[in-house]
């Protein structure tokens, strides 16, 4: 699966662009507010409906008009589809191959992973970025996760509500079966994907880190030795107190450690970028392995934070990835040459492309 052609209108410096990318590798050089990870973004927004910069989709207007759009063929073997994103005066709508879809066949019809300057938030911050990686790839693995979470989702703010308005028992209680049985389903998805990525990703980091002994371990919401109906039980009183439920899958969290130690705070922002790097490589191998197609890659600012040594790993890694990356940078790095790459230039919201030196 790859992007053939991506057009864009009116998207932040581009008054229009169009790309005709390599299946394989694509590198996107500029100097400094040029528009690569603008390039970028575009892309994001056809993969995951919003941007990775972002919350508010006017902040993405371009210089001219009330509204921005962006287009995409994409090719799996003998497959063809045609994605579409736009906004238009406060309404965002998305189209696969002209019809009008939720935000969520977007991601189902191209998959993709972004690794930036700022994903050491994978491994430095709060739970929920490595709840929503992990989610990431159940989605794309189990077809069944997203109706289920949804339907979890759903449980939980009718029994979060039914506590804020200090409700009885029962009424509380009311929900608790159907919230279980999703709970329960979710988690089940959440572990097994889990376990694999420790084993994927012990080999990515050693490969790019050279540190062994990576692991993975899932923390589920909520002590695993009991059933969740029998937590929800046992901790009404403290839910009653707290307004909410405390315990659950929205809880869940990743522990990510490195030869026995906690990630968090041990490593270097260069060591960082590589582990995030190692952990989506890890995610997408697995797709991979279940038949799936090897998801875009999205690489803003490759050198950034990286020594030569560090890109020169990295870089090796990504020639032996079997899909499609595109990736910014100011300047060719020297780890790509003679390899070989589709190069674009921008400057000026111009984006044009351009024969490797």
């Amino acid at each position: 699966m790859h992007i053939r052609q991506a057009r864009g209108q009116n998207l932040r410096l581009y008054s229009r662009f169009e790309l005709e990318p390599s299946p394989s590798l694509n590198l996107i050089v500029g100097a400094n507010a040029a528009g690569k990870t603008s390039l970028l973004e575009g892309l994001y927004l056809l993969g995951r409906a919003r941007s990775f910069r972002s919350s508010e989709a006017a902040e993405l207007l371009g210089p001219s008009g009330s509204g921005w759009s962006l287009y995409a063929d994409i090719e799996h073997e003998a497959q063809h589809d045609r994605l579409g994103i736009g906004w238009m005066d406060g309404e965002q709508e998305q189209r696969l191959n002209g019809e009008k879809v939720r935000a969520s066949a977007l991601p189902r019809t191209l998959p993709l992973q972004l690794i930036d300057p700022i994903g050491h938030r994978l491994v430095e911050e709060g739970p929920g970025y490595r709840r929503s990686y992990l989610d990431w790839g159940v989605f794309h693995v189990e077809p069944s996760f997203y109706a289920t979470w949804q339907r979890y989702q759903r449980c939980l703010k009718q029994r979060n509500q039914a506590l804020r308005l200090g409700s009885s028992d029962r009424a509380i209680s009311a929900w608790d079966e159907e919230l279980s049985l999703a709970a329960e389903s979710v988690t089940a998805m959440r572990k097994a994907h889990a376990a694999a990525l420790s084993s994927v990703a012990a080999d990515w980091v050693a490969e790019l880190l050279d540190i062994a002994g990576a692991r993975i371990d899932f923390m589920q919401g909520w002590n695993a030795e009991t059933p969740y109906r029998e937590v929800l039980e046992q901790q009404l009183p403290q839910h009653r107190r707290l307004a909410t439920t405390a315990q659950g899958p929205h809880r869940a969290e990743l522990k990510l450690s490195l030869a026995g130690q906690r990630a968090k705070g041990r490593v270097s922002r260069g060591q960082q970028k590589l582990l995030v790097a190692a952990l989506v490589l890890a995610q997408c191998a697995i797709l991979i392995a279940h038949g799936r197609p090897a998801p875009v890659i999205l690489i803003d600012d490759f050198g950034a934070e990286l020594s030569a040594a560090f890109q020169e790993r990295f870089a090796r890694a990504l020639f032996r990835y079997p899909g499609q990356i595109f990736i910014t940078a100011f300047e060719l790095p020297t780890a790509f040459k003679q390899q070989d790459v589709r190069m674009f230039h921008v400057e000026h919201g111009q984006l044009s492309l351009t024969a490797a030196p």
